[in-house]
């Protein structure tokens, strides 16, 4: 979708982005209301969409619009409560926005805000779980990006040590583990054993044999040797041959 806006209107929505952020705790105003009801009508938009492809071009087009506020947002927010925030954060998570996501995310566990109440998971949960649920679409698909993947590890990172319930933090390490074992089998081994640590059924049981095989294997294989080098033996001279030589030598003389 094109952005028909004028630089002029782009200006003034930045400026009323970055204005209402630092007004939020002072209570509700006239852009953010503004921003409220536009989420509202998207909704309604994406309620009206059955497939899920559909659903996520169609979130693809609409979160540019809040771009400015979460600008905003992420560098002078005060860390209230805001489902509009955290629910965009799943949008962009959604559509494999995965930096995006994450940036709002840090900010959001940061000042421990709460997923909208439609959500009965914790907001780490909820990164942890849609993040491997989005990652592993698209690695089956084989649209993830390396960068995609990179971010599949941040995610990883930054909610280690957030209480969550062990079989959403196995279904995240199992995906680290599938998305990296083809660059580094050792780490993607470790990923595996964490996964299979936290449930056992989740389904790594033969990455983690195939692993350990091809890890042993490798080692037991023996380092490439250097060439022989072929040995020539020359025979020894006969008499014969030295006296032949020494005849010739007095008759040049």
């Amino acid at each position: 979708m094109t952005d028909k806006t004028t630089p002029a209107a782009r200006h003034r929505q930045k400026a009323l982005s970055q204005k209402e952020v630092t007004n939020i705790t002072a209570g509700p105003n006239q852009a953010y209301r503004m921003l409220q009801l536009k989420l509202r009508e998207d909704k309604q938009a994406l309620k009206s969409k059955q497939s899920i492809q559909a659903k996520i071009e169609l979130k693809r087009e609409l979160v540019g619009h809040y771009d400015e506020w979460i600008n905003a947002t992420l560098t002078a927010g005060k860390g209230d409560q805001d489902n509009l925030l955290t629910t965009l954060m799943l949008w962009h998570i959604d559509i494999g926005s995965f930096e995006r996501a994450l940036d709002i995310a840090e900010y959001a566990m940061k000042h421990d805000l709460k997923m909208p109440d439609a959500h009965q998971r914790t907001l780490a949960t909820v990164v942890a779980e849609e993040i491997a649920d989005t990652a592993k679409k698209l690695a089956a698909s084989g649209e993830i990006t390396d960068e995609q993947i990179a971010q599949v590890l941040r995610a990883s990172t930054i909610t280690a040590e957030e209480d969550m319930p062990d079989q959403v933090r196995a279904k995240l390490a199992r995906q680290v583990g599938e998305l990296t074992e083809a660059v580094t089998p050792e780490f993607a081994l470790e990923q595996f054993q964490t996964a299979l640590k936290f449930d056992e059924n989740s389904g790594v049981k033969g990455s983690i044999k195939r692993l350990e095989k091809q890890l042993k294997d490798a080692e037991l294989k023996p380092k490439d040797e250097a060439p022989a080098v072929q040995e020539i033996v020359l025979d020894p001279p006969t008499i014969e041959a030295i006296q032949s030589d020494s005849s010739e030598v007095l008759k040049e003389s």
